[in-house]
């Protein structure tokens, strides 16, 4: 009997919008495991800060590889102030009046980019008398009090507590992202069976069939091309506050500083702060930093197999002391390149991996040694790192092992 899973993300989107999958990957492989998944997601697009549905319409349906989603219209905005709370909302709403009028699933699941989605997918399930797994994404409120930007005893951090509380209670299983989550949710009186760890991960096959393929986009060609027989270190991502993208740059002004003149920095996608960073490379002189816009993500395997090394970098924050699940570290791993990971995490994935190099964050002079260290060994030790990578990536983030963990609890 076909197992009907709706899932709730606000952010989904599918593989030719050059953001994070994992939803659909997931789906993917349980629609080839026999069950009918039904994506809701926005169709404004958080970082494109772009709509896909006309101005009339306030819903679509659309499939790809077998995998539904249904893009809600949502209201838009520009930055983090009230019209995001009300896209939000009106996400919330939206999904709850769309799934209402819906033939019942079996499962539903429901995930914490906010915890609204939380709370509209335990309405449904109630009310369609179906399976409810909560995903912890982020930790609402503690992500918020970590970074500064919530007081812990104010009242929307207790309102957010307790929406917190009651869903942990409520779901029939708790999915995390995060390895060092699990004391945080029991700390909630929440039992250690119901918490099951699926992080992100990358889909194994798909890189395969691409570097097959040879179906190189003209943009990504253009990028390699421009950097041809120079060394190319990469970060590809999003531009945000959280990744302090400023101390990459300053890295490689001390690259220039240093006389390493033949390596490329390339920064490639988008966010807030872009315009900022790319001001701030003209102000230092940093001219061996080149911006790219984001690519699809059918297009990353082509793009990292002529890259010498990846970056991986965040600020310094309490926020990253339950661990990280970043969809960018899983690419690189499966296109089996060296890694310098910059980062204070709970886990640290490249060192898990021996797969690089490991720096403390906030601090260029370092990370600028490690990028000089990978650029002077051998290619072969090189080499052997991006093999470590790779084998890490296929035991511990193939996407279609993770995807037989949820499907666990589905059926």
């Amino acid at each position: 009997m076909t197992k009907k899973v709706w899932i709730f993300n606000h952010y989904a989107v599918t593989p030719d919008m050059g953001d994070g999958t994992r939803h659909y990957d997931l789906a993917e492989q349980m629609t080839k495991n026999g069950c009918e998944v039904i994506i809701f997601a926005s169709s404004f697009n958080h970082k494109k800060r772009s709509d896909i549905l006309k101005k009339w319409e306030l819903k679509k349906s659309t499939s790809i590889n077998g995998v539904n989603f249904i893009w809600l219209k949502t209201v838009h905005y520009k930055d983090n102030g009230i019209a995001r709370a009300l896209n939000m909302l009106s996400y919330a709403i939206m999904a709850f009046f769309v799934g209402l009028f819906r033939s019942s699933p079996d499962t539903i699941i429901a995930s914490s980019v906010h915890p609204l989605a939380w709370l509209t997918g335990y309405a449904l399930s109630r009310i369609k008398r179906a399976r409810f797994i909560a995903e912890v994404r982020d930790l609402w409120p503690q992500t918020l009090i970590d970074m500064g930007a919530m007081s812990e005893n104010g009242m929307p951090a207790r309102v957010l507590r307790g929406i917190e509380r009651f869903v942990y209670k409520k779901a029939d299983n708790i999915i995390t992202l995060l390895p060092g989550a699990y004391s945080y949710i029991e700390g909630m009186g929440v039992d250690a069976s119901k918490i099951v760890y699926i992080p992100n991960g990358v889909n194994i096959e798909r890189y395969d069939k691409a570097y097959a393929s040879g179906d190189v986009a003209e943009e990504v060609r253009h990028i390699l091309d421009e950097h041809k027989g120079r060394f190319k270190a990469i970060y590809l991502g999003a531009h945000g506050e959280a990744n302090g993208l400023e101390v990459v740059i300053d890295a490689a002004r001390i690259l220039l500083d240093e006389g390493y003149k033949d390596i490329d920095v390339l920064l490639v996608g988008d966010g807030p702060e872009k315009r900022m960073l790319i001001e701030y490379a003209r102000k230092v002189g940093a001219n061996n930093v080149y911006f790219y816009p984001p690519i699809s993500k059918g297009q990353v395997p082509y793009l990292l197999k002529g890259i010498d090394l990846c970056l991986f970098n965040l600020k310094d924050n309490d926020v990253f002391k339950y661990g990280i699940s970043p969809n960018k570290m899983f690419d690189y791993l499966c296109a089996a390149k060296p890694i310098v990971f910059a980062c204070r995490a709970f886990n640290d994935i490249v060192a898990q991996a021996q797969a690089g190099i490991s720096v403390p964050p906030e601090q260029p002079e370092l990370l600028a040694q490690a990028i000089i260290k990978l650029y002077n060994i051998p290619e072969q030790q090189r080499r052997e790192m991006g093999v470590n990578g790779r084998r890490y990536a296929e035991e511990y983030h193939n996407i279609a092992k993770l995807a037989d963990r949820l499907m666990a609890m589905v059926h």
